[in-house]
């Protein structure tokens, strides 16, 4: 199946039947933002959503919680970077999916707490790329879809699924902005993203086209599963 197929297929699988609205036995309506504590860790496997291949570990480790201000150290096959958050799990600096690092203003609402089944929700911001200084104006749309019941290498947990679209901005000559689609399943349980899945694309203008899709290029679909989970000190 080529990539445009697959993709389809992804992105027809948000239009399944709904997801209840209605939370698990002993589970609250409402979901409260987590305690983020200084060395609280997610080990993560990744594959590639087209083909299945492994994309390999990333670990994520809460470096530094001071005031709203959350460092985390993110590694993957030797690779180090940092990631930024307020204590709402918000972003301040990090990559949008198939992109660069970039700081935004105010910080994105990823998963905009307190979450609840049936949420909707809409922002803009002000993304800078700090390498070159560029500046963007990112959209997000998102949703709670409502809860199901996921497994995945770390377990099996009762989640709230969150969807959210993001234009990213960054038009560029013949190349329209980067239309991003993200999926979250979030465990109030461990207070933490358990399946993640990310793709993007965008439109080639340049490309004179017979058929309508011809110039959408697809960037990476890839899809992260928590493998183990550890907490960090709850006195930092």
């Amino acid at each position: 199946m080529n990539k445009t197929l697959t993709l389809l297929a992804f992105l027809l699988a948000g239009c399944a039947a709904p997801l209840t609205q209605t939370p698990p036995a002993g589970v609250p309506a409402e979901v409260s933002a987590p305690a983020i504590r200084s060395g609280d860790t997610w080990v993560y496997t990744a594959y590639d959503g087209y083909t299945h291949l492994p994309r390999g570990q990333f670990d994520y480790r809460v470096d530094s919680v001071q005031d709203d201000m959350v460092k985390v150290e993110r590694t993957h096959e030797g690779r180090a970077g940092t990631e930024i958050y307020t204590r709402g799990w918000a972003w301040r600096e990090r990559p949008l999916t198939n992109l660069q690092d970039l700081r935004y203003q105010p910080a994105i609402a990823a998963l905009p707490f307190p979450l609840h089944a049936g949420k909707v929700w809409r922002s803009e911001v002000q993304a800078t790329d700090p390498a070159t200084g560029r500046t963007y104006r990112v959209r997000i749309d998102g949703r709670v879809l409502g809860w199901e019941r996921v497994k995945v290498p770390a377990g099996e947990f009762d989640v709230l699924k969150v969807e959210r679209r993001i234009y990213a901005g960054n038009f560029d000559y013949f190349k329209t902005e980067e239309r991003i689609h993200e999926y979250d399943w979030y465990a109030p349980q461990l207070g933490a993203v358990v399946r993640h899945e990310g793709s993007s694309e965008h439109t080639d203008t340049s490309k004179s086209c017979r058929f309508a899709s011809c110039n959408i290029i697809l960037g990476d679909w890839t899809v992260f599963e928590l493998a183990r989970v550890q907490r960090g000190n709850a006195g930092a």
